[in-house]
């Protein structure tokens, strides 16, 4: 399921972007941790999801940045209305 994100940047401008699959294939190359094992620990990074926003940023065409160059200019990366939050540690319905 694709995740909705909002990245606000300090100088004030918005990046709405969407964690596609591709994205979190890339995060667990990066990270060595699969996408669903990083979102349920106790205290999961933010750096998790400041590399997932950036990725889908990246994949888009909307910024040439590195990583490192990137999360330079953000303020915060929120997960839009109607998104699966990543950091839920509720249940499933169902289970």
């Amino acid at each position: 399921m694709a995740i909705n994100v909002t990245v606000k940047h300090r100088d004030g401008t918005r990046t709405d972007t969407t964690v596609w699959a591709s994205t979190e294939v890339a995060f667990e190359a990066h990270f060595g941790k699969s996408w669903g094992q990083a979102f349920t620990e106790e205290h999961p990074s933010q750096t998790y999801l400041y590399f997932a926003a950036w990725h889908s940023v990246q994949e888009a065409g909307k910024t040439g940045h590195t990583f490192e160059e990137w999360v330079k200019t953000i303020d915060s990366v929120e997960l839009a209305g109607g998104a699966s939050d990543p950091f839920d540690q509720a249940p499933p319905p169902g289970s």
